[in-house]
């Protein structure tokens, strides 16, 4: 029987692996899920800095162990695409974005942020002209 064995922090895991695939310049990673990674694949997606994500049931008899994500990458010069990326959330120590906190982080700094709110995963403009604050996840350059 196959085992399976997840990573505690399932986002990191998934952070690690596009960073990985984005310095080695590689069109696909994989990736285990959780609501998060599924909610930001989903958003990049959308956005069109990812093409495809697949997700696929290595066994039936376990629940959510069994999954994997199958991302790729796009590279196209015409649409959406990004270099490198940083990781702003910390497991345990997460830190929250007021509207105003993000008005002046606009104003100051030019920065592509990607946040958790609740209304789901948003960029910074978005969340801005929703005039809602959140959790800051990534950075994109």
């Amino acid at each position: 029987m196959l085992k399976v064995k997840t990573p505690n922090f399932i986002f990191g895991s998934f952070y690690t692996s596009l960073k990985n695939a984005l310095l080695k310049k590689k069109n696909t990673f994989l990736s285990y899920i959780s609501k998060l990674t599924i909610s930001v694949c989903l958003f990049l997606l959308k956005k069109r800095y990812f093409v495809n994500v697949e997700l696929f049931q290595l066994d039936s008899s376990m629940k959510k162990k069994g999954y994997l994500l199958f991302v790729t990458i796009n590279y196209n010069e015409d649409s959406s695409s990004f270099n490198n990326i940083s990781l702003l959330y910390k497991k345990g120590r997460t830190r929250s974005y007021t509207f105003s906190k993000l008005q002046n982080l606009r104003k100051t700094k030019r920065l592509n942020l990607l946040l958790l709110t609740s209304m789901g995963v948003l960029s910074m403009s978005e969340a801005i002209m929703y005039k809602i604050g959140g959790i800051p996840l990534l950075e994109l350059f």
